[in-house]
């Protein structure tokens, strides 16, 4: 029998055992969280006796013996999920989500909860980029983005209903996945806009994100893309380029034509100017369906953010002719991103405006993330170096859906095999 941990490589040397993976994370949690803030909630005595438990028995997956932080709206049976809110602080689900009941079957171990922004939306936590304390991590999966970059935690999942993973792993510099619309499911998820609402991961390796993948996601189709030898990539040249950074954009050319020397076809592939109106549509669609799914969690409307009580409220007094005019917007977007995926076999784009912003105000711009989440189609988050202020930048591969595991393999070819990404470097090895 062992326990030994068994991710894929990542270029760090694993521990040799669950309890061993549990004490390094924790030791390192005890040195820097004190500037992070990542975690809502920790018990390292119940994070040890899960790893003591793991190091006993045979391993039951890739994921044996790991920890694994889960984000604050992901509920835990044996852990507080408050929602990032004070009115549900120290709520205690019945039972897990089904992610972590697959994460628990497969012999992870659940670290603890990671901080989120309220009810998932707009107000920031207290959260740090490990990179530079003075800037937002991104969120709202904030603490599952700040803690895998600062070497807490090897593996943390997060939600995204705009760009709430993609854009905080850009922001931190981590490899991120966010699946296929429905792939991983969402009981026990706290939902915000359904039709938007995917859970995802967060690593320091692809190939980590391949075995996260093969642990949650049900079974149904696969589909494989070419090889990178033979692979076409779409550049979107959306009408919102000029909202990246002059860093952001010199990024993004640099990585197309380090691509042009290892794949067989690298084209453009304009974003028609009518879907300049999805940033607004995506928004408003979330804010209608967050003003049904958050009413009854909102007890005591005067403990929510002023901002989270607007949002709610847009949402509220939409007008139907609004309302159904923006969600033709999203249909346009989705026939835009299919017929893309029958000319090339993955997009490529920015995986957020540019490096973290300064200061706490807000968590970020998330309109490179939104036709991926609008689609419903996986999205694959890469570091791809530090702009002017040192701190990540990121692009993000856009796959067909239930292309996952074909696009991680893709994203660990580029990192291992072409070095077009780069490994997550922890903040004390940056310049």
């Amino acid at each position: 029998m062992t326990g030994t941990t068994s991710l894929p490589s990542s270029g760090v040397e694993a521990p040799t055992s669950s309890v061993a993976a549990v004490e390094r994370c924790l030791d390192r949690i005890d040195d820097r969280d004190s500037l992070i803030h990542a975690w809502a909630f920790l018990d390292p005595e119940l994070a040890l006796a899960q790893a003591r438990a793991r190091d006993g028995e045979d391993r039951r997956s890739m994921l044996h013996g790991s920890p694994v932080g889960v984000k604050d709206i992901i509920d835990t049976a044996d852990q507080p999920t408050g929602y990032g809110s004070e009115l549900w602080q120290g709520h205690r689900p019945d039972r897990d989500a089904e992610v972590v009941r697959r994460l628990r079957q497969a012999g992870a171990v659940i670290l603890g909860k990671t901080t989120t922004t309220e009810f998932a939306t707009y107000r920031p936590t207290a959260t740090r980029n490990p990179h530079n304390t003075a800037h937002t991590p991104g969120g709202s999966s904030s603490g599952s983005a700040a803690a895998v970059a600062d070497g807490q935690v090897p593996l943390a999942l997060g939600t995204q209903t705009a760009g709430s993973v993609l854009r905080p792993g850009a922001f931190c510099g981590v490899f991120t996945l966010k699946p296929t619309y429905g792939r991983w499911p969402f009981d026990g998820v706290l939902p915000v806009a359904l039709t938007f609402d995917t859970v995802g991961g967060f690593a320091r390796h692809p190939a980590e994100l391949a075995a996260l993948d093969g642990v949650l996601a049900d079974p149904g189709p696969e589909r494989t893309l070419p090889a990178a030898a033979d692979l076409r990539i779409g550049v979107l040249r959306p009408p919102w380029a000029d909202r990246a950074t002059p860093a952001a954009a010199a990024m993004l050319e640099h990585t197309v034509e380090a691509l042009r020397a290892v794949v067989t076809d690298v084209v453009d592939v304009p974003v028609p100017e009518e879907l300049a109106a999805l940033d607004e549509a995506h928004t408003l669609i979330m804010a209608v369906e967050a003003s049904a799914a958050l009413a009854d969690r909102i007890r005591r409307p005067g403990q929510v953010s002023d901002q989270l009580t607007r949002f709610l409220s847009d949402g509220r007094d939409a007008p139907a002719g609004t309302v159904q005019n923006a969600r033709v917007v999203l249909r346009q977007a989705r026939r835009f991103v299919d017929d893309a995926h029958r000319r090339v076999d993955v997009l490529l784009t920015l995986a957020s405006t540019g490096e973290a912003p300064t200061g706490f105000a807000s968590t970020g711009d998330p309109i490179f993330n939104k036709l991926a989440s609008t689609a419903g189609v996986p999205g694959v988050g890469l570091p791809t170096g530090t702009g002017t202020d040192l701190l990540p930048l990121g692009i993000q591969l856009i796959g067909p859906a239930h292309s996952d595991q074909s696009l991680v393999h893709l994203a660990t070819c580029l990192t291992d095999r072409f070095g077009i990404a780069t490994r997550c470097p922890l903040p004390e090895e940056l310049p």
